[in-house]
Formats: structure tokens, sequence, C-alpha cells
């Protein structure tokens, strides 16, 4: 979460009757000569991903990396040290990937591909969800990679778990809503489940006439988004019995500021001391929770459902807070990157939050899911000058990836 000025997102485009295909931004998509080797299956039901011999699993959470394409070079040591450290089984980048800097499409796929490169080189399965900023080159700079492009683009990497643009359903907003399933290491049948799920950029202008001053001027999950989650949380229940999950997304619900307050129409402080102990709230809010500007409905329909065990945003960089809000946990990974604001920017403390949310399984446990924990650059040794530290160049394609 940067603050600025909101921009017309994609969502208002597309409202607007197909305006970007009209104008030709999604053609020229990267041809199936370029496709990765031997991609996984990331289709509604397949099971990409599988339990080790031990029944464990390990789910890595990067926020806002949020970058151009001389990304800060210890926002990629954090990367490769977390990876290095946890040994994952998937990462998720859950949103605000790039920023706004890069000048043409080239630099946008160089934003990506430093930071899916930690992953990528070392085959681990990973995807992305997208944030509020993953479009700004389009408005700032007038590039044509839009969010179904850089799908498009991100698919060609033989690690990557993103599903085809529209995968979902036509009528599904969004570009990065996917359901991937571990597989048992017991048996054909999934163990448990991660969804994906794009909370937009930024809320239209008007609606209805009515601006939104003083009011949070974010997107939020649509009603199209909850239904496909509980349409295809019912047919996976229907298939496998009740699939235990985590979901993440970029932006907060609303559910986020209700349980730090400990109230649901204030922001002050006086009953956060009963909230920390009703819901076991631990770790830091440093800055505002920053939603959409309407709530989603979303956590409703997880809470209905019974199989979502947590959910988890980015967005607001210097916040790291985690609990269980009636059954659910919500929680924020830190923010990854060292490229964007931090902590007392300019000061000694600007990049002490950077970091990482990581997530264990173990299908041996009751719940399967069981607990995370976070780690932090500064644990591993790497530099905390809060002046920028840009790579000298961008990282290298993969030989499969055309750019």
């Amino acid at each position: 979460m940067t603050p600025t000025t909101p921009s017309v997102g994609r969502r208002g485009i597309l409202a607007g009757g197909g305006a970007l295909a009209a104008a030709g931004l999604l053609s020229a998509l990267p041809s199936a000569a370029h496709a990765a080797p031997a991609r996984r299956s990331a289709a509604p039901g397949g099971m990409p991903l599988s339990f080790g011999r031990d029944g464990r699993f390990t789910v890595v959470q990067f926020n806002d990396t949020q970058d151009g394409p001389l990304t800060d070079r210890r926002t990629i040591e954090l990367m490769e040290g977390v990876l290095e450290k946890e040994k994952p089984g998937f990462v998720v980048i859950n949103g605000d990937v790039i920023n706004g800097s890069p000048r043409t499409d080239r630099e946008v796929k160089q934003a990506y591909n430093n930071v899916v490169m930690p992953m990528e080189s070392r085959g681990i399965p990973w995807a992305i969800t997208f944030g509020n900023h993953d479009e700004d080159s389009v408005a700032d700079n007038g590039t044509s990679m839009v969010e179904a492009r850089i799908v498009e683009f991100l698919r060609q990497y033989e690690h990557n778990l993103n599903p085809a643009v529209g995968e979902a359903g036509a009528d599904v907003p969004g570009e990065s809503n996917a359901q991937l399933l571990i597989r048992s290491s017991k048996a054909n049948r999934p163990a448990f489940g991660l969804w994906l799920l794009d909370s937009g950029r930024y809320a239209p202008e008007t609606l209805d006439g009515q601006g939104h001053d003083g009011l949070m001027g974010y997107d939020w999950i649509r009603p199209e988004q909850v239904d496909w989650y509980r349409r295809l949380s019912l047919e996976t229940e229907e298939r496998h019995g009740t699939v235990p999950s985590l979901m993440f997304f970029h932006i907060p619900v609303w559910e986020f500021h209700h349980m730090w307050y400990g109230q649901q129409f204030t922001s002050d402080e006086s009953g956060h001391a009963a909230a920390v102990e009703r819901h076991g709230i631990t770790g830091v809010k440093n800055e505002g929770i920053y939603t959409g500007l309407v709530n989603s409905g979303l956590y409703a329909a997880a809470l209905e459902r019974g199989d979502v065990r947590g959910m988890y945003c980015g967005h607001d960089h210097i916040n790291t807070f985690i609990g269980n809000y009636f059954g659910i946990e919500l929680g924020y990974g830190p923010g990854t990157g060292f490229g964007t604001y931090g902590l007392n920017d300019g000061t000694a403390d600007t990049h002490t939050l950077r970091g990482a949310r990581v997530f264990t399984l173990d299908e041996n446990a009751e719940g399967v899911y069981t607990g995370s924990h976070t780690v932090f650059a500064q644990d591993l040794g790497i530099d905390m000058d809060p002046a920028k530290k840009p790579l000298a160049q961008p990282a290298a394609f993969p030989d499969y990836v055309s750019a």
C-alpha cells in the first residue's frame, strides 16, 4: 500500500465494454511456442502440489516486493535467504509485485523476472496475486502490461501455477483467482488447499454519482468472486470431503480492522486489549488497516463454508499482526521489498520489518495447518542501510521465457 491518487482500475475499464481489447492491449500475447516445456496443471480440481513423504508441506508468503527493473538487491537476498532456510513446497508473492516505474513492456517483465527467479531457479512452484500497484506502469508510463498480459507472460515459467486468464470463469472479476490443491502423501486425494484471490486496485471514482472522500479508496473482492469460491468449495467437498485451506489476497477485508480494534465502527484503541485476549493477536500494527471501500462478504462466506483456516494479506507494509477471528486466522505477511516504504523511512528502522510469513502444514496433525511464523531480513544478516541498493542490471530471463 503506497499512498497515491486512485486511478481508474482495470475493473472500471472492463466494465466499459471491453475497451482494453478494442485498444489492442490484449493482443500479441506470448505464443504457445514459448511455453515452458513441462508446466504443472493448475486447472480447477487438479493437484499440482504434493505433501512430502513425511506428510509435511511449507508455504512461504512474500508481499509487496514492489520495485522496478533494477530491484533493490536486498529484496532478492531476503527471498533467497528465506527459501534456503525454509525449503518451501510453494511460494506466493501476495500482490504489489512491482511498482509503476517500468517505462516499457520489457522493463515490466524484468521487474517480475527479478523476483520470481529465486523460486524458478530452485524449482519451487510459485504464483502471484495482484495488488493495487501491479498495473501502475500502464497509467504512469503507457506500457501495455495490463494484468491479463502479465499472467500470460508469467505462465511461460516452468514452475508458475497461475491459471490461464479467464479460467475461473468469464464472469469472475480479476486475473489472479486460483484454487491449488495439495495431494496427500497417503492417497490420491487432496489433504489441503490454497486459495488465491484478486482483490483489485482502486474503487471507482464515484458510485451512483457519489464520491468517497474520507473513505477507503481501494477496490474490493466482488460478489462474483465470492460466489466462485463458494461454488468451487462445495464442488471440492462433494468430490473429496471438506478440504481445509488457506486463502491469500492483497488488500485486507474489513474483519482485519474489527479484529484488531475489538470494535466494528471505530478505530480507537480502547477495545484492543480485550481483542488481544479474545483473538490471541500477536505482531504489530504500525499503520492503518487499508481495506477496500466496500465489505466484500468474503469472510462471511468462508465462515459459513468452514474450510478456510486462515486469510492473509499484504498491502500495509509495516503491519505484521495475526489473530484468530472466530475460527478463521486473519494475518499480515510483512512487506518484503526494500525498494518501497518501510518503518520510519530514512532512519535505521526503515527495513526492520522486511520479511516473509511461513506456514507449516502436517497432514498427520489435526486440521493439517499447524501455524505460521515470520522471518525478517535483519535475522538473516542482510544490510539494513536505509539507502536504496539497486541491482547493477536486471536478472537474466530463463531461455524458455520470451520477453
